[in-house]
C-alpha cells in the first residue's frame, strides 16, 4: 500500500510535464522500488545495497534512453513518435526506481527519512495545483474546469487536495509509530500551522490597516517609501495606496464589473486611490487642508454619497455605471476616474470576496487634440487654491529645466497647459529609464531623480518630477495613485480584473471646464518588462461571480453532477449526524441491558459484556496483553464485585475444570452482578467522568 501511494502521487507530479506514457511509467518504477526496498530490508540487506543499486539504474536508464533515440530501425518501426515514448518510459521507469529505492530504504532504516518521503508527496500534490496560487482559481483548466462542470468551486475542489495531502503526510509519519506518539506529533503539528497561519494573517491585517488615519507617523514612513522603495507599482498602505500584499505582482486585488462599454481616455482605466497635492518641502503628500482634493479620497460607504467632480455634462465625459468586488482587504475604497455618486452594495459572494460597492463615474473619453486650447486651474478657485495646487521647490534647477523644456514648443502653444504638460512627458519619456535598481533618499528624492546623470527611477519618480515641473510654469497639477490597467484587457467583456501588480502613480493637471486629466509618463528605455495578461478565464469568472451568474447553464453537462451530490450530502448531514448517534446510542443501551432478556446460555457472556462496557466508560479498560483475571483483580478497586462476575464468566467458558464455580453461577444472577458494578463503579468514579461516561455514544467500542 505505501509502495502504490507512492507511486500514484508521482504519476501526479509529473503528468504536467511528461506524456502518459511516461509517468505511467515512472510510477510503476516508484511501485516496483518501493516495494523492493523493503524486500531488501525484511532480506537483512546492508543499505548501501541500496544506492548502488539506484546508481545503476539510473545509469542504465540513460544509456537505455540514448540506445532508443538513436536508433533509426527502432524509428522505422515504431515512428519516431512511438520510439520517444519508448525511451521516455523506460527512462522514467528505471529513474523511478532508483530513486523509490534508496529512499525507502534509507526511511525503513531511520526515521528521518521519512521527512524526505512526505516532502516527494507534499511536492507531487502542490505541482499538480500550482497552477492556482496567488488566487488563480481558473487554473490549472484541466482541474478548474471538470469542477465546474459537475458544479463544485474549485476552491472546496483545492482545499480538499490539500486534506488529502494532509492525511497522506500523516500517514507517512506516523507509519510504525505507537498511537500515543502519533497524536503528540498531530498535535504539534497543528499547533506550529495555527501560530503561522495567525502570524500571516496579522502581517496581512496590520499591511492593510497601517496609516490609513494619515497620521504624522504614516506620513514620514509613506515619504520614505516614496524616495527610496519600490514605488507606487507596489504601493504602501502608510500613503494610503492600495494594498500591494506579499506575494507575486499577479495576484488578483479586485474585480470591476462595467454596466456599459466605454473607452478610457488615452486607452488607459485609471483608478484612483490617493491624490497628492500638498508641497510639505520634500515631496508631494496628501491634502491637510478642508476643501482639497474631495474628488480623491473616500472611505468604504454605508449610504449613497455623492461625490463633488466632473458632471455628465462636462466637456469630453461620459457617465458610466460599474460594481466593483474587492479579493483584497483596502483601507478605503478606490473608483475610476472621476467618480461622482459611491454607494454600497451587497457582497455577491461573500467566500470569495471580502466587500463590494457600486460607483457611478463621468469617464474622461476625449483625446489630447480636443483639450488644447484650455486654461488651467478652474476660474472659481481662489488665490490660496491655486497658490497651493502651483507650490514647488524653490531649487533654481526646475525652473531652468522648465523653461528649456516650453522652449521647444512650436510658437503659439508656450502658455497652453496641456502643451506643456504634454512637452515635459515627452522630455522625461526621452530621457528616463525605468527602473528599480536606484534609491533616492536625499532633502529631495525627486530632484535627486531628475537631475541625476542616468535619470533611472519608476512611476513615483516620473509622477513627482512631472508635477513640479509642470507647477513651475503656473500649471496647478498633483500626483494621484491606485491602479492602472489597459483597457485592451477586456477583450470584449464587461468585467476588468485587477492585479496587485497594476498599482501604480501618474501625474494629472487641472484644465478648467474638464477636470483632472491623467498624464501618463512611459518612458523609452526600461529595465522591466511587464508581463503580458493571461488570466482572461480567471477575469471571466470572477466577473459572473461578481454579477451572481453561474459558471456554466444547467444544460452545459449533463448526466452526474458532483456538485448537486455536495449539495444534497451537506443538506442531509445533520439528519445522517442524528441518526448515526442514536444509531450508537441505541447499541450501548442494547449492550447494557441484553443480558435481562437473554437465554440462560448467553445471559453471563452478556452481563459480562455489560459490566465491561460499564468500566470503559468510567476509563477503566484492559491493557493490551493483560489477562482478564489480572484486569478483574485491579478493576476491584473500583468494581469489587465485577470480579466475582468475571469468575463466572471464565467458568461458564472453561467447562469441566470449574464445574464448582459453574454451580455457583446457577445460583446467582449475572445481570445483577453486572448493575452491582455499574452502581459500584458510579461510587467511586469522578462525578464528572462519570457524566461523560454515560453521555459518551463511542464507549463501548473501547471494551476489550
Amino acid at each position: 500500500m505505501h509502495g502504490l501511494t507512492l507511486g500514484i502521487l508521482s504519476a501526479i507530479a509529473l503528468s504536467t510535464w511528461l506524456m502518459p506514457a511516461g509517468w505511467v511509467a515512472a510510477a510503476v518504477g516508484v511501485t516496483v522500488g518501493t516495494f523492493g526496498a523493503e524486500r531488501m530490508h525484511a532480506e537483512g540487506y546492508r543499505l548501501r545495497v541500496a544506492p548502488i543499486g539506484s546508481a545503476l539504474s539510473v545509469l542504465l536508464g540513460y544509456v537505455l534512453h540514448a540506445a532508443l533515440t538513436d536508433s533509426v530501425r527502432l524509428a522505422a518501426l515504431l515512428s519516431p513518435l512511438g520510439v520517444l515514448r519508448l525511451s521516455e518510459s523506460v527512462l522514467f521507469a528505471l529513474l523511478g526506481f532508483g530513486f523509490a529505492l534508496t529512499v525507502r530504504r534509507f526511511s525503513l532504516q531511520y526515521r528521518i527519512g521519512l521527512g524526505i518521503e512526505a516532502a516527494a508527496a507534499v511536492l507531487a500534490i502542490a505541482t499538480s495545483v500550482a497552477a492556482h496560487r496567488e488566487g488563480m482559481i481558473a487554473r490549472p483548466l484541466s482541474v478548474a474546469d471538470w469542477f465546474w462542470r459537475h458544479g463544485v468551486d474549485p476552491v472546496l475542489a483545492f482545499l480538499g487536495i490539500g486534506v488529502g495531502a494532509a492525511v497522506v503526510l500523516a500517514g507517512l509519519l506516523v507509519r510504525g509509530r505507537s498511537a500515543r506518539r502519533s497524536l503528540a506529533s498531530l498535535f504539534l503539528v497543528l499547533a506550529f500551522g495555527f501560530i503561522a497561519a495567525l502570524h500571516m494573517h496579522g502581517l496581512n491585517m496590520g499591511a492593510a490597516g497601517a496609516g490609513a488615519d494619515g497620521s504624522e507617523a504614516a506620513e514620514d514612513k509613506g515619504r520614505h517609501d516614496a524616495s527610496g522603495g519600490r514605488g507606487y507599482d507596489t504601493p504602501k498602505e502608510d500613503d494610503g495606496l492600495p494594498p500591494a500584499g506579499d506575494g507575486p505582482k499577479a495576484r488578483p486585488a479586485a474585480i470591476v464589473v462595467f454596466h456599459r462599454e466605454v473607452m478610457p481616455f488615452s486607452g488607459v482605466f485609471y483608478f484612483r486611490h490617493a491624490a497628492f497635492s500638498q508641497y510639505n518641502g520634500v515631496r508631494l503628500v496628501e491634502a491637510s487642508q478642508a476643501g482639497i482634493d474631495q474628488d480623491a479620497r473616500h472611505d468604504f460607504p454605508v449610504r449613497d454619497e455623492m461625490v463633488p467632480g466632473p458632471q455628465a455634462t462636462a466637456a469630453h465625459r461620459s457617465a458610466v455605471a460599474m460594481d466593483v468586488a474587492l479579493l483584497t482587504p483596502h483601507s478605503r475604497l478606490f473608483a475610476l476616474l472621476d467618480p461622482t455618486e459611491i454607494s454600497p452594495m451587497a457582497n455577491p459572494e461573500p467566500a470569495r470576496f471580502v466587500r463590494a460597492y457600486h460607483v457611478v463615474s463621468n469617464v474622461l473619453t476625449g483625446s489630447f487634440d480636443q483639450l488644447l486650447d484650455r486654461k488651467a486651474g478652474d476660474k472659481t478657485w481662489p488665490a490660496d487654491v491655486w497658490a497651493y495646487y502651483t507650490e514647488a521647490p524653490r531649487d533654481p534647477r526646475y525652473r531652468a529645466l522648465a523653461e528649456h523644456i516650453r522652449g521647444e514648443l512650436k510658437a503659439g502653444y508656450e502658455s497652453d497647459p496641456l502643451a506643456i504638460a504634454l512637452a515635459v512627458k515627452r522630455y522625461l519619456e526621452e530621457t528616463s529609464t525605468y527602473s528599480f535598481v536606484h534609491q533616492y533618499e536625499g532633502d529631495d528624492p525627486t530632484g535627486d531623480f531628475l537631475f541625476s546623470p542616468d535619470r533611472k527611477g519608476y512611476c513615483v519618480h516620473l509622477a513627482n518630477a512631472l508635477a513640479f515641473l509642470v507647477r513651475t510654469l503656473g500649471v496647478p497639477a498633483r500626483v494621484s495613485a491606485g491602479y492602472a490597467v489597459a483597457a485592451e484587457n477586456l477583450n470584449g467583456g464587461s468585467a476588468l480584473l485587477i492585479k496587485s501588480g497594476d498599482a501604480h502613480a501618474w501625474g494629472e493637471i487641472h484644465l478648467d471646464g474638464v477636470g483632472w486629466v491623467p498624464i501618463e509618463v512611459t518612458p523609452e528605455k526600461s529595465d522591466v518588462q511587464p508581463p503580458p495578461f493571461q488570466e482572461a478565464d480567471l477575469q471571466q469568472l470572477l466577473g459572473e461571480m461578481a454579477r451572481k451568474e453561474g459558471r456554466t447553464s444547467p444544460q452545459a453537462h449533463e448526466g452526474f453532477r458532483l456538485g448537486a451530490l455536495l449539495s444534497q450530502l451537506q443538506n442531509g448531514a445533520a439528519i445522517v449526524l442524528l441518526a448515526f448517534v442514536i444509531v450508537l446510542y441505541a447499541i450501548k443501551a442494547w449492550r447494557l441491558w441484553c443480558a435481562c432478556w437473554a437465554k440462560d446460555a448467553a445471559r453471563t457472556r452478556l452481563a459480562y459484556r455489560s459490566a465491561l462496557d460499564r468500566l470503559t466508560a468510567c476509563g477503566w479498560t484492559r491493557w493490551t496483553g493483560e489477562s482478564r483475571e489480572r484486569f478483574a483483580r485491579r478493576a476491584s478497586s473500583a468494581a469489587p464485585s465485577f470480579e466475582r462476575l468475571s469468575a463466572i464468566h471464565l467458568a461458564r467458558v472453561f467447562g469441566r475444570e470449574h464445574a464448582r464455580a459453574r454451580d455457583e453461577t446457577s445460583r446467582v444472577d449475572a445481570c445483577a452482578l453486572a448493575r452491582e458494578v455499574g452502581r459500584e463503579v458510579s461510587r467511586t468514579t469522578p462525578r464528572w467522568r462519570w457524566i461523560i461516561g454515560c453521555l459518551n455514544p463511542f464507549s463501548w467500542m473501547a471494551t476489550k
